[in-house]
């Protein structure tokens, strides 16, 4: 016991000597840093759903929960809706650049650690998609594979509202509305 106390005595008085702040988000050691980061993208994802929550409500509510066409018509009309609240959007809305530079390490990591066989056989089990240019407030097309995100890499992305998931298109990671099946944000080239 005394040695621990000394060392962490010496780390105390070591100018430039910092040692990493660590909590515990969703069950998960993260950094501060990557605090900040999960915090700012729960934050725009939090802006994202209350827009959609807000159009949503403006709509009149769906007569049945089993008519397929009217919940389709619903949808459509609710993607339009967003579309125009949202116009001009770019990649990176989201994803900022330092959201993009931690969810490619994150994604990376997975993909390149010992064991990740099994992860990417996950990813590869589908059909390849079809090349198709991949946009913000687009459409998700419905002739590609909805590829479902590895339960290792889901544990240790930030986690989604209902609303909204993860989804891979080639090498393409997308953030998808699945309610109106729209691309809300994507990262290009983030599997490897």
């Amino acid at each position: 016991m005394p040695t621990l106390f000394w060392f962490l005595g010496v780390a105390i008085a070591t100018p430039g000597l910092a040692l990493p702040v660590v909590t515990i988000q969703n069950g998960k050691p993260v950094t501060a840093q990557e605090a900040i980061l999960i915090k700012d993208f729960s934050d725009r994802i939090k802006a994202y759903v209350a827009l959609q929550k807000k159009l949503e409500a403006s709509l009149p509510g769906l007569k049945s929960s089993n008519d397929s066409a009217e919940i389709a018509s619903h949808a459509h009309t609710l993607r339009v809706m967003i579309i125009e609240a949202r116009p001009n959007l770019q990649q990176g809305n989201i994803f900022t650049p330092e959201l993009s530079t931690y969810f490619k390490s994150t994604i990376r990591k997975t993909f390149q650690e010992p064991g990740s066989q099994v992860v990417r056989r996950t990813v590869q089990e589908s059909d390849l998609p079809k090349p198709i240019v991949v946009r913000v407030n687009g459409v998700y097309p419905d002739e590609s594979p909805l590829i479902t995100t590895p339960p290792t890499l889901l544990n240790r992305l930030p986690e989604l509202p209902k609303e909204l998931t993860y989804r891979i298109l080639g090498r393409t990671f997308v953030l998808l509305d699945n309610k109106t099946n729209l691309i809300v944000d994507f990262l290009p080239d983030a599997i490897p």
